[in-house]
């Protein structure tokens, strides 16, 4: 029942979003009519109103909409990091020593290891779609786990994950507790690009809510997984697995239905945040 509430008010809030928006112009327009002198068109009006609701949206969303008519800039969507050295409790040896790749070599992956993020957005429209300052996106980023340590193994990359989504985002005309608001709404893709025992993927569809005041942001996503059938495999280890079928029967139980955000700004640095969790497992992360 929870989780079925953070669809609820993660689809509610976006719904909620666009309808308040409207009134806000409409209201808007109504109000400079009435008071604007009779020497004053409707397109100033109009245009006066455009500007008025511009100011709701987060000087981040005004920033990028600049860079994106810049053809040499490519603008960021999620974190961009690089972290030289990272801990694994339990990396997965299992589908490396299935398959014979590494010989006598026992426990072939280190726990020690280098984690990395590419992400960025490139939007699919020049012009408002519904809203000032919206758009469709479509998003790329990929994360790598960097064995840069293992030199038994010639410091490989253990995996990459590549999650391409495509994105509706708008401004939110609330100005609930003094702040600005956006909201989104999309369908994304994650896999690792491999094939077998090592394929991992999944669908998923989501709404997100976001919050920007003063130094501090937040952003809350819910998703729902699209559901896939299940994996066949006839028993026999000398024949391969299929390719088709779910690879993460059980994803949600450690990643959750939803990610909240964190994010506070100073002058010379950052501090961020991200929760996962999942009600039943009472699995997730922080």
């Amino acid at each position: 029942m929870k989780i079925a509430n953070l669809y609820c008010l993660g689809i509610c809030l976006f719904l909620t979003s666009l309808s308040v928006k409207a009134l806000g112009e409409e209201e808007c327009f109504l109000n400079l009519a009435a008071s604007s002198s009779p020497e004053t068109t409707i397109a100033q009006i109009k245009q006066q109103c455009l500007e008025d609701l511009g100011n709701l949206t987060p000087k981040r969303i005004l920033k990028e909409k600049i860079s994106e008519q810049n053809s040499f800039v490519i603008t960021p969507h999620h974190q961009n990091y690089i972290l030289p050295f990272t801990h694994n409790d339990s990396p997965n040896q299992g589908p490396l020593e299935a398959q014979g790749t590494y010989g006598d070599i026992n426990n072939p992956l280190q726990h020690k290891e280098a984690k990395l993020q590419i992400s960025f957005k490139v939007p699919l429209n020049e012009d408002d779609i519904f809203f000032p300052n919206d758009g469709v996106y479509l998003g790329f980023t990929m994360k790598s786990f960097w064995q840069v340590y293992n030199q038994k193994l010639s410091a490989p990359f253990r995996e990459t994950n590549y999650r391409p989504e495509v994105f509706y985002q708008t401004p939110m005309s609330s100005t609930a507790f003094d702040g600005a608001w956006i909201a989104r709404a999309g369908l994304e893709h994650e896999s690792n690009g491999r094939s077998q025992l090592l394929s991992r993927s999944w669908n998923r569809v989501f709404v997100g809510v976001g919050f920007v005041k003063d130094r501090w942001a937040l952003y809350l996503q819910p998703w729902y997984r699209l559901p896939e059938d299940a994996k066949e495999d006839d028993g026999d280890p000398n024949t391969p697995v299929s390719p088709k079928g779910d690879d993460n029967p059980d994803i949600e139980d450690f990643l959750g239905h939803y990610e909240f955000l964190g994010v506070y700004n100073a002058e010379k640095y950052e501090v961020t945040s991200m929760i996962r969790h999942n009600f039943e497992t009472g699995k997730g992360s922080i």
